[in-house]
């Protein structure tokens, strides 16, 4: 077991420390340059906390959508085989397979949009919440 704070609880805590007591004693033309480390950290902080949960599910997602078989002991390589599926998906969205009308339409818009929701998640929930999307 770790000792406390984890990595996830000190990136909160030096965010904090950098935004609320550092920052305004920056000069102004470098507070902006703090606010994007904390936001940094605070990103960071978020996708410690998640994982790669949402990485190995989105590849799973998409995986199935393909029609491809995704075997457990390919997780290391998790990165890659996302890259080369969403090429396949490029190659199936550019040739007009997944256009409006067409059976897998709604699945890839479904899978898109959970996407994109997952990557507000780590990067901007503040958007989600203001959309009223998330708690």
């Amino acid at each position: 077991m770790r000792e406390r704070p984890t990595g996830e609880e000190l990136l909160i805590i030096a965010r904090q420390v950098l935004r609320d007591e550092l920052s305004p004693f920056l000069p102004e033309e470098r507070r902006y340059d703090a606010l994007m480390i904390a936001n940094a950290m605070a990103i960071a902080a978020r996708q410690i906390e998640f994982g790669d949960t949402p990485e190995r599910q989105e590849w799973q997602a998409l995986a199935d959508l393909l029609g491809e078989t995704v075997k457990e002991d390919d997780a290391t390589a998790v990165r890659g085989a996302l890259c080369d599926l969403y090429c396949r998906l490029g190659v199936k969205i550019r040739s007009g397979e997944l256009d409006p009308g067409m059976p897998s339409h709604d699945a890839v818009h479904s899978f898109l949009l959970d996407v994109a929701i997952q990557k507000l998640r780590e990067s901007a929930p503040k958007i989600l919440k203001n959309l009223g999307m998330e708690p």
